[in-house]
């Protein structure tokens, strides 16, 4: 009877009729558990660091002065490049752990700890190397050689007598040093030991035979000159010459020119050698002139006569006109000898 009534008051009113409904359970809630229930809702846990990783590289090539944090570790802003640990020697290589170069910077007081890491746990470091060609060898022997002499002028040029072997050496400055040269001084060709370092470190050494140059600018004849012309008068000009080619040449002229006169005759285009040039002569033969004779701290002056030209400091024949003696007297003035008993 109740369905029926139900069914037509909803055809009046339009409303839906009313379902069977079960009993809703009552139920009672503790005022704390009510609390916290009105409380907001708190954040999911978030994560425990959201900066990128740090990464540790898995090797490293480095320089003699060692290694650098900044070597081994990316992704850390304004890590200092402080050295971790010493550089391999050459031809070696070693291993460097994580753990360490992080507690070699946290004893410098650059903490790491906490940073995530990929990577590797471990690093192979080894030297920089590169080729020592030919060309870096011979100027750098140019080098050296015009260092210990040329410091007065002139210009070294080196040849290779022997094609050089290609080598390997740390990727750094170098320091050439050449042993086993000549005591006499420069000359071409000549056998060289080079030795090279790298921040004081041995790298290698090797005997290399080179051709030598020394050019300068030196006097020649300008034109055909004669035996005994006073060297003021002497037409001479400059000229690019290899002065190790031949030994003596003048690489200049003496200050004093009106002291000196040639000792040999030259033809054009001769350089002047260390024996080309002798000091004036002031002594000529027949000529009469002082003789002063010494024999301890005794000493006498007599006259004798000049038997050959001469000039200071050189030794010439002189003759007693009385005795008919003959001695030799080194001549001091135009006038003056010398006579050592």
């Amino acid at each position: 009877m109740k369905t029926l009534l139900s069914g037509i008051l909803a055809m009046f009113l339009g409303a839906a009729p009313l379902a069977a409904q079960e009993p809703v359970p009552t139920v009672f809630t503790s005022p704390a558990a009510s609390a916290a229930s009105a409380a907001p809702a708190a954040p999911a846990a978030s994560r425990s660091d959201d900066r990128p990783p740090a990464v540790f590289a898995g090797g490293a090539v480095v320089r003699s002065e060692g290694v650098f944090a900044t070597d081994l570790i990316q992704g850390v802003a304004a890590l200092p490049r402080f050295r971790v640990a010493p550089a391999p020697a050459l031809g070696g290589w070693s291993i460097l752990s994580r753990t360490s170069v992080v507690e070699t910077l946290r004893t410098a007081g650059i903490d790491l700890a906490g940073l995530r890491w990929n990577g590797p746990k471990t690093a192979r470091i080894s030297r920089a190397m590169r080729d020592l060609v030919e060309a870096e060898v011979r100027d750098r022997v140019t080098q050296e050689l015009q260092r210990r002499y040329a410091r007065n002028g002139g210009e070294i040029e080196v040849r290779l007598s022997r094609p050089w072997r290609t080598v390997q050496v740390p990727d750094e400055s170098l320091d050439f040093r050449l042993q086993d040269l000549p005591q006499a001084g420069l000359q071409s060709p000549v056998s060289l030991k080079v030795e090279v370092l790298a921040a004081g470190e041995p790298v290698g050494s090797w005997f290399q035979p080179v051709q030598v140059r020394h050019w300068c600018e030196v006097p020649v004849a300008a034109s055909a000159l004669r035996r005994g012309l006073p060297l003021a008068d002497a037409e001479t000009v400059l000229e690019r010459r290899d002065v190790l080619a031949s030994r003596g040449i003048l690489r200049s002229l003496p200050a004093a020119l009106q002291d000196y006169e040639l000792a040999e005759s030259l033809a054009p285009g001769q350089a002047l050698s260390d024996r080309s040039l002798r000091l004036k002569t002031v002594v000529f033969r027949g000529r009469r002139i002082d003789a002063r004779i010494q024999a301890g701290s005794l000493e006498i002056t007599t006259k004798v006569e000049a038997l050959e030209d001469g000039y200071p400091g050189q030794s010439i024949r002189v003759r007693n006109p009385q005795s008919k003696r003959e001695f030799r007297g080194v001549v001091q003035t135009e006038d003056a000898v010398l006579i050592p008993l």
